[in-house]
């Protein structure tokens, strides 16, 4: 039998501002991506029998958009760019949902639509609402 290897603790270096810059760059492209993917495929559905279509947009982009703000949030010491994420996120879907100049909505008022309006902020809320727990 070996013997047990003594805990290593992991020592923190502090981050310096231009890290946390780049991060909230990061996090607010990626919010805006993932807002902008979402959009382009939430009204995607997939005909499994006549009078029933799985709302597979919805499937792909809603999880897409919990994995993201979740990993943000496991894998940095702060909220601050799962918040700018998430921002980036609502921002882009509210902009996208807004009538064009030749009156053309990516973001219609049907029941898909609804709930890619506002699944996603109920994500983030529910998200960066929930506490850390253990140390950081």
């Amino acid at each position: 039998m070996t013997e047990a290897q003594p805990e290593q603790h992991r020592v923190a270096t502090p981050e310096t501002v231009s890290s946390r810059i780049v991060s909230w760059v990061v996090g607010l492209g990626l919010g805006v991506l993932f807002g902008v993917m979402g959009t382009a495929v939430s009204q995607s559905t997939w005909t499994i029998a006549p009078g029933f279509s799985l709302p597979i947009g919805l499937i792909v982009a809603l999880p897409a958009v919990l994995l993201l703000l979740v990993g943000l949030r496991l894998v940095l010491r702060t909220r601050t760019t799962a918040i700018v994420a998430a921002f980036g996120i609502v921002v882009t879907i509210f902009l996208l949902s807004q009538p064009s100049a030749g009156g053309s909505i990516l973001v219609p008022g049907n029941a898909l639509g609804v709930v890619w309006t506002f699944a996603p902020t109920v994500i983030a809320l529910l998200v960066l609402a929930w506490p850390r727990f253990g140390k950081n």
